[in-house]
């Protein structure tokens, strides 16, 4: 059985799992995603009425910088982060995730990599992703790296990492991926005679 994503936020939402960021493979999923709980409620008056009025700022400094089909999910708390966002979007809502106004994000798997935002819980909506040959299935090292978002440094004690199952993996092939073992990491860093002459000067 594959769980709806509906069910799986709120089984978060009761177990206080939240703030989380949800890593889905496509940008069209994450959008799809923002609009399918849209009309979930995951703040509270309050900060609904502050999100309001940061996105009116945000609005007033940048006016085409707004997605409007985001502006629903995102007073409701969700949002999506991915490269068809612009830069400006995306660090809006990276900022409102900081300060907790955010309590789930939608995003590619790019976001592992590099940008400050806390979570106490990654969900992976996915062990595998769709490429040209059809599906691959994720390395040890980016189920790590992916994983390795939960938690909160100074806030939690334990972060968590939520697989979903899906109609083409389950536990065992969950298993498999998780006991493989990391990948050694092999650097891609190379001198240049123009490196070595930028240095100098």
């Amino acid at each position: 059985q594959v769980p709806l994503i509906r069910e799986t936020l709120s089984q978060l939402w009761e177990n206080d799992m939240l703030p989380a960021i949800w890593f889905i493979f496509s940008r069209r999923g994450c959008d799809a995603a923002v609009e399918y709980i849209e009309d979930c409620r995951l703040l509270h008056d309050c900060e609904a009425s502050e999100v309001e009025l940061e996105l009116r700022r945000f609005r007033m400094q940048y006016p085409d910088a707004v997605r409007e089909n985001a502006v629903k999910g995102l007073l409701r708390g969700v949002a999506a982060h991915h490269a068809g966002c612009l830069p400006l979007w995306k660090s809006f809502i990276e900022e409102l995730f900081q300060r907790g106004l955010v309590k789930v994000v939608f995003a590619t798997e790019t976001l592992a990599a590099g940008i400050n935002m806390p979570a106490r819980t990654a969900v992976i909506s996915s062990l595998s992703k769709r490429i040209d040959a059809g599906r691959q299935l994720l390395t040890p090292n980016n189920l790590f790296q992916m994983a390795g978002r939960a938690g909160r440094r100074g806030i939690d004690t334990v972060g968590h990492s939520v697989l979903v199952q899906t109609t083409n993996e389950g536990p065992e092939e969950c298993c498999d991926v998780i006991f493989a073992g990391l990948e050694p990491l092999v650097s891609q860093f190379t001198a240049s005679y123009g490196m070595v002459l930028n240095l100098l000067a």
